[in-house]
């Protein structure tokens, strides 16, 4: 799964890049259209806004001259010049954004008039306010006649070019025309009073009637490129057809060069990493593909290595047996009895043969397992007869020198289930070092249960001896130990002393049938991880070893309960045996 993975991840990757570089465009043009889409949303909102504005601003200022017109409508009562000032004065809160209020009689001349605010000046040159109100008025007497109207009931809106706008009222008395009241608005009233009454600041208004403009807001003038709202209908007082509409808010403008400016090189980035990590997946690709080739290489090799091994030690145990043979021959005294000094060179033959033969199994062990054809046999072991069993075996490689070896084993001892074969061979193996590397003192194997707060820390980093999850440290252990007072091993050399072919300074016993192949700690720990355990080491130099067979007991092993410190509770059995 992992190898499958590793093979489509440079695909995985270039494709997540394509898809986020598809993503970030997408993104960026839908960015692009929702400002575009804002503005014009901004837009048509605030047209609409601007429309009911001005049409409240135009009902507010009709009122005020209809009040004007009903003064003067009272038969009852002769109007007088203080009236209409008082008027005046009343409505210049309500309607402010006259720039002069008028009343004329039925020939069109002013009876009275009003200025508010700044004095009348012109409006353009050659036509001031005066002017204005004496056309507009003339206007709607022309327009009485021409529609054989004599009571012109709606008010009239007349434009006056392009800064202002008259409104006019009738005033009809018994079905006579007596006169008009009228005032005049500038364009700038308009404006301000959509500024001043919620209009949106930032939009931009044009107001048209007809074809003529009423009012265009100073700000336009900036803008290089306008884009206008939907026009929006105005209702008016009177029969004139107006429309409101408003500039798209240039400020969105710079938004999208800003978006632009600062998306476009993130692309460009994102594309230059998608190029990146294509190249990098085909590199990936290539090397994966070499490395591959040189892995079924490698294990080609390594196999024709173990074929061959196992070859040449087949070969080589035909004559080794011969020899073993004939020397065992010569020792029983077949060929007749040996003299004092033919024996001391035919026990010679017979060491060299026994280590021979040592490393050839060593060597078919190695091939066997690399080969992953190392077959586990389990049954019910006696761990105490076991240990007795090895140190009488090991007992001829004490040799002359003085050396102790002592076997500890607790009676609680229990019968686990292992394979008996593997396990002897792993304890021959340590028992063997600790003897080379021993030039006097004592060796100590022993047994013990341990508890579960004892397991060492290797047992639960390393996996369970298979490669998958760590090993338990929840299940029960025993561990047998080989312990020795040899010249120990340094720090740095423990993490190499299990690797095939290694060896480190054996002390005075430096002769190559002493110091042997290097393969012995290998295939133990193979040996002990085949088992389900594993093999750890504790040493100081000038002080000795001791090497730790860990194994798990199964649920079918029976034991007694051990003490805090791992001892049986039993007797000890002990044997110390010497060269």
């Amino acid at each position: 799964m992992k190898e499958i993975f590793a093979r489509i991840r440079p695909r995985i990757s270039f494709v997540a890049l394509c898809v986020t570089l598809l993503f970030a465009l997408a993104g960026l043009f839908a960015a692009d259209r929702m400002l575009t889409a804002g503005a014009r949303n901004e837009a048509a909102t605030g047209a609409v806004e601007s429309a009911a504005l001005i049409e409240g601003f135009l009902r507010v200022h009709v009122q005020a001259l209809r009040a004007i017109r009903g003064l003067h409508m009272d038969t009852t009562r002769t109007l007088r010049g203080e009236d209409f000032h008082i008027l005046m004065d009343a409505m210049a809160e309500h309607a402010a954004s006259f720039r002069r209020v008028w009343v004329t009689d039925s020939a069109g001349v002013i009876q009275y008039a009003r200025t508010f605010g700044k004095p009348a000046a012109p409006l353009f040159t050659g036509l001031d306010l005066d002017t204005l109100s004496i056309l507009d008025m003339r206007y709607v007497m022309r327009k009485s006649r021409s529609t054989a109207r004599t009571q012109i009931s709606p008010p009239d809106m007349t434009l006056s070019l392009e800064h202002a706008f008259a409104m006019v009222e009738p005033i009809i008395v018994a079905s006579r025309f007596r006169g008009s009241a009228g005032g005049t608005i500038t364009s700038d009233a308009i404006l301000a009073t959509l500024h001043a009454r919620g209009a949106r600041a930032n939009l931009h208004h044009v107001v048209l009637s007809g074809v003529d403009t009423i009012a265009v807001d100073s700000g336009l003038r900036n803008i290089d490129r306008v884009q206008f709202s939907r026009a929006e209908e105005v209702r008016t007082p009177g029969e004139e057809s107006w429309r409101v509409m408003v500039a798209y808010d240039p400020t969105n403008d710079r938004i999208r060069v800003a978006l632009w400016v600062v998306g476009l090189p993130l692309l460009g980035a994102l594309f230059v990493a998608l190029v990146h990590e294509r190249r990098q997946g085909i590199r990936l690709g290539q090397r994966s593909a070499e490395l591959e080739r040189l892995s079924v290489e490698l294990l080609r090799a390594n196999r024709a290595k173990s074929e061959f091994l196992a070859s040449v030690s087949h070969e080589l145990r035909t004559p080794l047996n011969a020899i073993v043979g004939f020397v065992d021959l010569l020792r029983d005294g077949v060929y007749g009895d040996l003299s004092a000094r033919q024996s001391n060179p035919v026990e010679r033959i017979a060491s060299s043969a026994a280590h021979l033969w040592q490393l050839v199994d060593q060597v078919l062990d190695i091939a066997r397992m690399a080969a992953g054809r190392l077959d586990v046999h389990r049954e019910l072991i006696d761990v105490r007869t076991l240990l007795l069993t090895v140190a009488t075996e090991v007992e001829p490689l004490l040799g002359p020198q003085s050396l102790s070896l002592s076997v500890a084993a607790g009676a609680s001892l229990p019968r686990v289930s292992s394979d008996p074969t593997h396990l002897r061979q792993i304890l021959v193996n340590l028992l063997g070092n600790a003897i080379k590397c021993t030039p006097s003192g004592g060796i100590t194997l022993r047994a013990r249960l341990v508890k579960e707060s004892h397991v060492p820390r290797e047992l639960w980093e390393r996996g369970d001896g298979h490669g998958s999850d760590p090993v338990s440290t929840s299940r029960r252990w025993f561990a047998i130990q080989v312990a020795d007072t040899g010249v120990g091993i340094a720090e740095k050399d423990l993490a190499r002393i299990f690797d095939e072919f290694e060896q480190v300074d054996a002390g005075p016993r430096n002769d190559s049938m002493r110091r042997g192949t290097g393969l012995g700690l290998a295939i133990s720990r193979r040996l002990a991880r085949a088992l389900g355990g594993e093999i750890t080491v504790e040493s100081e130099l000038g002080r000795g070893s001791t090497f730790s067979v860990w194994l798990p007991l199964e649920p079918g092993d029976s034991f007694q309960p051990m003490d805090v410190e791992g001892h049986g509770t039993g007797s000890v059995i002990a044997s110390t045996l010497r060269g």
